[in-house]
């Protein structure tokens, strides 16, 4: 028998051990203060020595000036985040921990998965993402006037300052990051969008000019007493290995060719040994370099009426995933269930998606799948997933690390997709465990 934990009155919780004190630093860019498009920034993550930092609590922040002549419009579902395209940590010794091409990209469909009052509360203030983030955008021809539409614009030679949460393996691991006991100084490494890539604007002005500053990296610095340091570095030096989990995401990219009907095959490369997820993001090619366009978050669909992959030589699943666009017969909940699955937000019922538009109006407007893409020339909000997991636990995913075992997307695009306006870029996030490790001389490597 035991005493249930509410009628427990005399028990005294246990102090934490060992004892940390909480501090915070600032690490601010190692290459200069303003920067603008296709720039590097390169943020230096500086721990005292003989610390830990808690890189889960960690945020970016930096300021967005707009230094063209007219309005800019920042993304609907990310904001100011669509200004970082490409994202690197790189180690003290040179080791390349992490990379994520098209960091803005996947940040855009991690937020479309997302509950519509998340992304208009929240990350409107951090990053000014749309006020109506369910609202379908223009991938192509522009709109007039995109004032009054939820967007947050930024009026020309005027800022707002953004703050962001990184959607990283190496920020987001399951322990504590010993940067203060490794070698060298380790950092990270922003590429920065083009100019007409980051913002829409009006379809009166086909151009965008900004620039980023005051950036600051805002680290919680966890530092243990000098026992505790004492032992850990000597159970470095004992060769006791270092190990820390996460999960990343490696980019691979192919293209949907112009006019392209039928049967698509599409071939990416990947050598990662625990793939736990696939998701794909179709966006079309011209749409990236418009300012006309949604060019980060504009998901197309390409009429695709069904779709499976092949893993290693193997169709997964079987049976194709089916979806349909149109109001008769339409079918949005298989994609939508293996998009879940793939995030693991299947079995929650508090996971919602970014896809309701005008919900005070009587009859909501839905923007998931939307239909006749090639002649409304707005984007929506589906992306093409599969689970590969075993199993809820790390290392439960597909082996693709053996040569000869290739990912391929198999997809059937109809007569309706954006494909047939242009060209269609498909970024395939290949979803995988990660294990960042650190030897007895304090050097870091990745693992996946």
């Amino acid at each position: 028998m035991t005493t249930p934990s509410e009628m427990r009155l005399s028990e005294v919780p246990g102090m934490p051990s060992p004892a940390m004190e909480l501090t915070y630093t600032t690490a601010i860019p190692m290459n200069g203060n303003t920067f603008t498009e296709n720039q590097e920034v390169r943020i230096g993550l500086n721990v005292p020595q003989d610390c830990f930092v808690d890189l889960k609590r960690a945020y970016l922040k930096f300021k967005v000036n707009n230094t063209g002549a007219a309005p800019v419009f920042l993304d609907p579902l990310i904001g100011g985040a669509a200004v970082i395209d490409n994202w690197r940590v790189i180690s003290g010794n040179g080791a390349l921990l992490e990379e994520v091409i098209h960091y803005n990209t996947l940040y855009a469909a991690m937020n479309a998965n997302k509950n519509v009052d998340v992304v208009s509360t929240i990350h409107h203030l951090y990053e000014g993402a749309s006020k109506r983030p369910g609202k379908a955008e223009k991938v192509a021809t522009g709109t007039a006037d995109l004032t009054g539409v939820g967007l947050t614009s930024i009026t020309n030679a005027e800022s707002r300052v953004m703050t962001h949460r990184p959607q990283s393996a190496f920020f987001n691991a399951d322990r504590y990051m010993p940067l203060g006991f490794s070698q060298g100084l380790c950092y990270l490494s922003l590429t920065l969008a083009q100019n007409t890539t980051a913002f829409l604007t009006n379809s009166g002005t086909d151009a965008a000019t900004y620039s980023c500053s005051e950036w600051e990296l805002h680290l919680p610095i966890l530092k243990p007493g000098p026992e505790f340091a004492a032992m850990f570095r000597s159970a470095m030096s004992s060769g006791v290995p270092i190990q820390i989990h996460s999960v990343g995401v490696q980019n691979s990219q192919q293209a949907i060719p112009n006019g392209t009907t039928g049967e698509n095959t599409l071939t990416f490369s990947t050598r990662k040994r625990s793939v736990k997820s696939l998701m794909a993001a179709l966006r079309l090619n011209t749409a990236i370099t418009s300012s006309l366009a949604n060019s980060v978050s504009g998901f197309m669909n390409c009429d695709i009426t069904e779709y499976n992959f092949s893993v290693g030589g193997m169709r997964i699943p079987a049976q194709r995933i089916k979806l349909e666009t149109t109001g008769n017969g339409k079918d949005a909940g298989e994609i939508l269930a293996n998009q879940q699955l793939a995030l693991g937000h299947y079995s929650s019922d508090l996971r919602g998606i970014c896809s309701i538009d005008a919900r005070h109006n009587a009859d909501p407007t839905e923007t998931y799948l939307i239909d006749a893409e090639n002649t409304s020339k707005e984007a929506g909000k589906a992306l093409f997933s599969l689970d590969l997991e075993s199993y809820n636990a790390a290392f439960a995913g597909k082996n693709l690390a053996g040569a000869g075992l290739p990912l391929v997307l198999h997809a059937q695009t109809g007569a309706g997709g954006i494909q047939n306006s242009g060209a269609v870029l498909v970024d395939l996030y290949v979803i995988h465990d990660v294990v960042y490790t650190m030897d007895s001389n304090g050097i870091m490597n990745a693992s996946s």
